[in-house]
């Protein structure tokens, strides 16, 4: 009976101490899951909200202080770091082993005129794959813009000890299958690789593709389209031309043109330019113009009997009549857009005034897609009846 009672005993303390473990590796991955999380939703927020260049990034951290490093001349010291917690305002994150996260992002997202134009048109230029080979990015065109690491606890491999061991990422990021997260900036396409955890190999990664980032940040643009367009109509007491949708098109506004591209120079069609600081510097230096269909109905434009382009006194969406001024925020798009295939930037192009199969009218859709990423609709509507 003390036999039994003694196996019982010890069968007891294995069991809890079994479960203790897997408790213990439970917490930590779900810590490790939010730091992650955390720092994906700050460096996106971070993007939106820059007052200086909107979906730019700061540069990573290289001397561990939390802080993002200064600019040299016109790039990041380096594009690899632990992220730059306190530039972030986030707390002192750390993954389930207790360790900094690490951070790696595209130079084409730096916050530096250098990288203008920097829209929805901005392609990342980092890949993630998992241990079998397979892109982690799930449509072709939308490689990571940046990519965070929890490097989790020391391999046999690293030493973490001194200063400049702690400043190395190759004491922190692993490899696997011939990708070494160290060092994935130096291939000739920057790559990255996510796996299950094994002996030599323990990084946890999440990754931010332009589809995450740029549906938010075109929401900050719509916003400063908006202020401006007010700000214009304020002034004049209507709204500029359009510049013709063409090969030849130059975003200068055409006289008589009342749907196209919004105009960067309102001038053109020989009326008022935007007013100054309308919209802001960032919005012109990026060229978010190039990508924003815009038209304004006949009764709101500069000469509404010159109009030689308008069909009714008011545009509708839907069907509905009475708005004044509508553009759309195309989102992104995998390929190279051309400045002349609507189609480009619109999914619904044959109702939003492509040419084919009928011509343009007025009368627009809102988009039918209900996809984060997409094309948007924004309208001003008025009480105006002819």
């Amino acid at each position: 009976m003390i036999m039994v009672a003694l196996l019982v005993v010890g069968f007891a303390a294995l069991l809890v101490g079994a479960l203790s473990l897997s408790a213990l590796n439970s917490a930590r991955q779900e810590r490790t899951s939010a730091a992650l999380k955390k720092a994906k939703e700050a460096l996106i927020g971070r993007a939106v909200s820059d007052d200086n260049m909107p979906s730019s990034l700061p540069c990573p951290d290289t001397n561990d202080d939390g802080s993002s490093e200064l600019l040299s001349g016109n790039d990041c010291p380096s594009y690899i770091g632990r992220l730059p917690w306190r530039t972030l305002n986030l707390p002192d994150l750390r993954d389930g082993s207790g360790e900094r996260l690490w951070y790696a992002m595209s130079p084409a997202f730096r916050d530096d005129n250098s990288a203008q134009p920097l829209n929805s048109n901005t392609k990342g230029t980092l890949l993630v794959y998992d241990t079998d080979g397979a892109s982690l990015q799930t449509q072709a065109g939308y490689s990571a813009v940046a990519v965070i690491f929890a490097p989790g606890s020391t391999l046999s491999t690293q030493t973490r000890s001194t200063v400049a061991q702690q400043n190395s990422a190759a004491n922190y990021l692993d490899t696997a299958n011939g990708t070494n997260n160290a060092t994935g900036l130096s291939y000739a396409t920057p790559r990255f690789i996510a796996g299950a955890k094994t002996d030599t190999f323990n990084d946890r990664l999440l990754f931010i593709t332009t589809q995450d980032l740029m549906p938010l940040v075109e929401q900050r643009v719509a916003g400063e389209v908006k202020r401006a367009l007010d700000k214009y109509f304020t002034d004049n007491g209507y709204y500029p031309w359009a510049d013709t949708i063409g090969a030849a098109a130059n975003y200068n506004s055409d006289n008589g043109e009342n749907r196209g591209w919004l105009p960067d120079d309102a001038s053109g069609g020989g009326t008022a330019n935007w007013p100054l600081g309308y919209p802001a510097p960032w919005f012109i230096g990026n060229q978010w113009y190039t990508l924003i269909y815009y038209s304004v109905a006949k009764n709101y434009t500069p000469d509404p009997a010159g109009c030689s382009s308008c069909i009714d006194f008011t545009l509708s969406v839907n069907g509905i009549n009475g708005v004044k001024v509508l553009f759309f925020m195309p989102g992104t798009y995998s390929g190279t857009r051309a400045i002349d295939e609507l189609s480009h930037y619109l999914e619904d192009p044959e109702n939003n005034q492509d040419t084919t199969p009928t011509a343009p009218d007025d009368h627009y859709v809102i988009p039918t897609s209900q996809d984060r990423d997409r094309d948007r609709l924004y309208r001003f509507t008025t009480t105006w009846t002819p």
